[in-house]
């Protein structure tokens, strides 16, 4: 893409956009794409009336088909990926980031799946939460989402509440709560 055009980014939009595949793409597309929104942007700060707002929904529409395209291809190269194989056709960068990434899920895969297929993965059993007595020192008028994946408050000043221990703790560490001890 030696010299952009408008036209050549609608094509490949369009192309990019109802492809089950990855379409071949020059290697310099995003450099020559930011070298047009570099002159509209510079153009649209000397212009102003009708004249601004047309470069303005321009500028506009060139960013929403340019992220477009790159959310795309990645969503198409990461399926590609899941599935083992290399996605094709990439420009350089993206292929260097893909080859990573395939690399990373290889060894997740190795360390994870064919350790639980093997039966080699330890389980650890999730401790019991406790819950733990408070007092509230003053008014929290948020909710939370306790370790035991519940929901608890807004509280008022002076309300005891029963939290998980690790949520108490937080609250007394900043002074919103008192922990309270019960004797038997």
């Amino acid at each position: 893409m030696i010299n952009f055009s408008l036209e050549e980014l609608v094509r490949i939009y369009l192309e990019e956009k109802s492809s089950r595949e990855l379409i071949e793409i020059p290697d310099d597309f995003y450099q020559n794409v930011g070298r047009h929104v570099s002159r509209l942007n510079s153009e649209l700060g000397r212009s102003d009336g009708v004249r601004g707002e047309l470069l303005r929904e321009e500028l506009w529409s060139v960013v929403f088909m340019v992220q477009e395209i790159y959310f795309t291809r990645l969503v198409k190269a990461m399926a590609a990926v899941v599935r083992g194989q290399a996605p094709a056709p990439l420009i350089e960068r993206e292929r260097y980031a893909f080859t990573e990434i395939r690399q990373i899920l290889e060894k997740l895969q190795a360390e994870i799946l064919q350790q639980t297929i093997s039966g080699k993965v330890e389980v650890t059993i999730p401790g019991r939460i406790t819950n733990v007595l408070c007092i509230m020192l003053s008014d929290f008028r948020e909710k939370i989402v306790g370790v035991d994946l519940k929901s608890y408050g807004p509280f008022a000043k002076g309300e005891i509440a029963s939290l998980p221990a690790p949520n108490a703790e937080i609250m007394v560490k900043h002074g919103l709560a008192r922990r309270i001890t019960v004797k038997a």
